[in-house]
C-alpha cells in the first residue's frame, strides 16, 4: 500500500513538472504580477528554477528579490502573453467604440442566454422589432471584426452584462434566433400583466379587509371559475397574438392562487357572519331599490331578502362646482342634494352564501334616483 501511495505522488509530482515546463522554461523571460516594490504591479523577471509545479522568478539582483508561484497562476506570464493581452485590450476598446449602441438590447437579452444574470427590463412593445434588427446588426460586426473577441474576466461583476463581457455579447447575438421567442413571451406577459393588475389589487384588497368584502367582477372569478377563465383567456390570447407568440399555460395562475385564498377565507367566516338590519325603513326606497337590482343585468337571478337604511330623514349635503373668478372674487355654482344610504341582503345565483349589499339613492325635485347600487358585498348565511 505504502508503495502505491509513493507511486501515485510520484507521477502527480512528474506531471506537475511536465506542466509547468510545457508552459515555461527555465531562462524565461517573464512578467510577474507582485508587491515586489511596495505596490501591486506588473515586473520584468526571469525563470531561475522549476521544482514540481512550483516556478521561482527573480526580479532583481538583491538575494531576497525572488518569488515563488504556483503553474497555471494568472501572477506570471510569458512576453508573448503581453502581447497577446495588449492585442486582446485594444480589440475590446474597438467593440466598446463600435459596438457600445448595442448594450441596452444586449442587457435585455443577457437573462435568456443566461440565467445567472440580472433582469435587466424589457424594450416597449413599440421597439420590439427593433431590439432583434440590433442583435442581427451585432452578429454581423462580430463575425466581421471580433470572432476572436475575450471577455475580460472580472469576478464581481459576472451578474451583469457590460462592455466587460463583447465575446458574450458575441454569443447572444448569434442565439437571437433561439432567444427570441422566450423574450418576446416574457414582453408580452409583462404588457399583458394590465389585464390582471385589477384582479389581484381586489383579491389582495379582499383578504385584507377584516369582513373580506369582495367585488362584484371577483366574485364571478371566485363562484364561476370557468366563465371568468373563458374570458380572461380570449383576452389574453388576442394580448399574446400582438407580440406572436401563445400564451404560457401558467399566467393565470397567480390570480387563481389568490382567488382560491380569498375562498377559503369567505368558506371559513361566512357562516360566522350575520345581517345586521340597518335601524331604518322607506318604504318607497326599499320598492325602488328591489326593482333597480331586478332589473340589472349584472344581478341576473338575485333575491332581494332584506333592506335597511342608515338615515330615518333625507340627508342634505351641499356641493361646489367651481364657474370662474375676477380680480376680487371667485365664483362658484351651489347645488343641494339630498341623499340616504342603506343595505340590502342579496342572494346570488351560483353562489352559497346571501351577502350584504351598500347602495346609496338622491332625491332630486321630490323624485328618487339611483346613485350607487352594490358593486361589493359582505359575505354571510341568509337568516
Amino acid at each position: 500500500m505504502k508503495k502505491n501511495i509513493l507511486m501515485l505522488f510520484f507521477i502527480f509530482s512528474f506531471a506537475g513538472t511536465v506542466i509547468a515546463q510545457e508552459n515555461f522554461k527555465v531562462g524565461d523571460e517573464v512578467e510577474l504580477n507582485c508587491n515586489c516594490f511596495g505596490r501591486q504591479e506588473w515586473v520584468q523577471g526571469k525563470i531561475e528554477s522549476i521544482s514540481g509545479n512550483i516556478i521561482k522568478v527573480r526580479y532583481g539582483n538583491l538575494k531576497n528579490q525572488f518569488q515563488n508561484v504556483v503553474s497555471g497562476s494568472n501572477l506570471i506570464r510569458t512576453k508573448d502573453q503581453t502581447i497577446q493581452n495588449a492585442n486582446d485590450t485594444e480589440l475590446r476598446n474597438q467593440f466598446r467604440t463600435e459596438a457600445g449602441k448595442y448594450l441596452e438590447t444586449v442587457k435585455f437579452y443577457a437573462p435568456f442566454y443566461d440565467r445567472n444574470y440580472k433582469i435587466f427590463g424589457l424594450p416597449a412593445p413599440q421597439n420590439l422589432q427593433k431590439s432583434i434588427s440590433l442583435l442581427a446588426e451585432l452578429d454581423a460586426l462580430c463575425q466581421a471584426k471580433y470572432k476572436n473577441i475575450k471577455n475580460f474576466d472580472r469576478p464581481w461583476n459576472k451578474d451583469t452584462i457590460s462592455l466587460d463581457n463583447p465575446q458574450t455579447w458575441c454569443a447572444i447575438a448569434a442565439k437571437r434566433n433561439e432567444l427570441e421567442k422566450p423574450f418576446r413571451t416574457e414582453v408580452a406577459k409583462t404588457y399583458s400583466q394590465s389585464l390582471l393588475t385589477i384582479t389581484l389589487d381586489n383579491l389582495k384588497k379582499a383578504i385584507k379587509d377584516t369582513k373580506n368584502r369582495t367585488v362584484d367582477e371577483t366574485q364571478i372569478l371566485l363562484f364561476e371559475r370557468d366563465r371568468w377563465k373563458a374570458e380572461m383567456i380570449a383576452k389574453a390570447q388576442a394580448k399574446f397574438a400582438e407580440f406572436g407568440v401563445e400564451m404560457p399555460t401558467d399566467f393565470l395562475a397567480q390570480v387563481e392562487l389568490k382567488a382560491d385564498e380569498l375562498l377559503n377565507l369567505i368558506n371559513q367566516n361566512a357562516p360566522n357572519r350575520n345581517w345586521e338590519k340597518p335601524p331604518y325603513n322607506d318604504s318607497a326606497v326599499e320598492s325602488f331599490i328591489r326593482g333597480k337590482y331586478l332589473a340589472d343585468s349584472d344581478y341576473k337571478g338575485v333575491k332581494v331578502l332584506k333592506i335597511g337604511l342608515d338615515y330615518a330623514t333625507w340627508k342634505k349635503y351641499e356641493s361646489l362646482s367651481y364657474l370662474g373668478s375676477d380680480s376680487n372674487f371667485r365664483y362658484y355654482k351651489v347645488e343641494y342634494n339630498e341623499y340616504k344610504r342603506g343595505w340590502s341582503l342579496i342572494k346570488l345565483p351560483n353562489q352559497p352564501f346571501c351577502q350584504a349589499q351598500e347602495f346609496i339613492v338622491g332625491r332630486n325635485g321630490g323624485k328618487i334616483v339611483l346613485v350607487s347600487l352594490g358593486g361589493s358585498g359582505i359575505f354571510m348565511r341568509c337568516q
